[in-house]
Parts: structure tokens; sequence; C-alpha cells
């Protein structure tokens, strides 16, 4: 099923997703950035996944790279780390849980409890997973 990605904020710079990655010494993978310099910010249209514990998990928005948006990963990369040190926050759902790069694969974090759950080897998996 094709993705079609709502809300979109255009990037204030081109390079936000560098800058980023160099001001964290994080490294995203290719499919990622590329997906985020298309539709920063934005929700897709087949939003559902299942993590390795977990069924009807929802993936609500990419985090934004523009610092004057309200869900921006310069707002919850310190908040992610603060608790777990090896994920890096990239996507929201809508109950305060991240969609976050470990190392290369993808899990959930979980806020309640700091625990993560594997989603995909990969971004292009996960989007791969979506469905309605």
């Amino acid at each position: 099923m094709e993705i079609k990605w709502k809300y979109v904020k255009p990037l204030s710079k081109m390079s936000a997703v560098e800058d980023f990655e160099k001001e964290n010494d994080v490294s995203f993978p290719l499919d990622l950035k590329e997906c985020i310099k298309s539709n920063n910010g934005g929700r897709p249209s087949c939003n559902v996944f299942d993590t390795a514990k977990s069924s009807d998990r929802v993936f609500k928005t990419l985090l934004s790279f523009n610092e004057s948006d309200i869900e921006n990963v310069y707002k919850f990369f310190p908040i992610i780390r603060s608790q777990s040190s090896d994920l890096t926050p990239f996507a929201s759902d809508p109950f305060g849980n991240y969609l976050c790069l470990k190392g290369n694969i993808i899990v959930l974090f979980l806020h309640e409890t700091g625990q993560s759950e594997y989603v995909s080897d990969t971004f292009s998996d996960l989007l791969a997973k979506l469905h309605e």
C-alpha cells in the first residue's frame, strides 16, 4: 500500500538532518534521512504497525527537524537520551512513546516503563509494515 504523508512541514534548511547528526554525534540511515527531507513532521496515511511484543501500535508523526515546530527532534532527543543513552528518536505515537533508532534497528520506546520493543531491522522495513 502506498503511503501518503500529510501535514508535512518543509525543512527550514536542507542540511538540518546532517546538522543534527553532527551536533549530537548520531547517524541516521539513508532511507530515514531521505524520508525526513521529503516528509519532515509529516503523518503517514497508513500508520498502524506491530512490534515484537504488541499489536496495532500507531505511527503518529515524524519528528520535525525545524526547531520552531512543536514536535521536534531537538526537544525530545535529550529527554529520550536521559532515559536510554543508545536511542535516537525520529517519530512519535499518540501516547507519548517514540520510534527510535537503536544502533541500526528500529524500536518503540515506551515512556512509562522505559522499555523498548523491537519493530524492524530498517526504516524501510518499518514503512513496509505500516497498514491501516
